[in-house]
């Protein structure tokens, strides 16, 4: 059984779907997931939630802010990737689950795949509601990452750009923002 879900994440309007298990009652213990670096929750999430969901869990999935379905915080570009942003609204996604009268707000967990898998990671060591974690091939550094997916001749203009981008935000400039994909 699956619901389209909306809650705040300091006043960004987040939206998923809370699957539960059919002809369930009472409180369950629930998962929360959200999909990496650059995805949606219609990207994959589904066979997961749903194998969770046979297992006897609700899950909350998500869409990150600026993402998908989920808003954009005013001034903030869409599909901007800010990993201290997403980690927050975790913890947002936990605390609307463990406002849900059909969760046990006592047995909650966190689930990531990739970019999101390093960010269940900070999550469960930063927030004492989380009792269980998984990373599905998270990303735990960012730059290992990047060494081995960029060749070498790239890397320079790459952290130069980064700085670059920086400054020109602290200058009150739009961000830079990067293809995921080639046409």
């Amino acid at each position: 059984m699956r619901e389209d879900i909306e809650f705040d994440a300091e006043g960004v309007t987040l939206r998923g779907w809370f699957y539960k298990p059919e002809g369930v009652s009472g409180e369950l213990p629930c998962v929360i997931m959200t999909h990496g670096f650059s995805c949606t929750k219609e990207m994959g999430l589904e066979p997961y939630a749903e194998a969770f969901t046979a297992a006897g869990l609700a899950c909350v999935v998500y869409d990150n802010r600026g993402f998908g379905a989920s808003d954009t915080a005013p001034g903030k570009p869409r599909q901007e990737i800010d990993p201290w942003d997403q980690i927050r609204d975790y913890q947002h996604a936990i605390t609307y689950a463990q406002a849900r009268p059909d969760v046990d707000a006592s047995r909650i967990g966190v689930w990531g795949s990739s970019y999101s898998g390093g960010n269940a990671f900070v999550v469960a060591a930063i927030d004492r509601r989380v009792k269980a974690v998984c990373g599905q091939v998270p990303a735990v550094s960012g730059r290992r990452a990047f060494e081995a997916g960029v060749p070498e001749e790239f890397w320079q203009a790459a952290w130069d750009g980064q700085a670059a981008d920086r400054l020109a935000r602290a200058r009150g400039e739009a961000p830079a923002m990067i293809p995921v994909v080639t046409a």
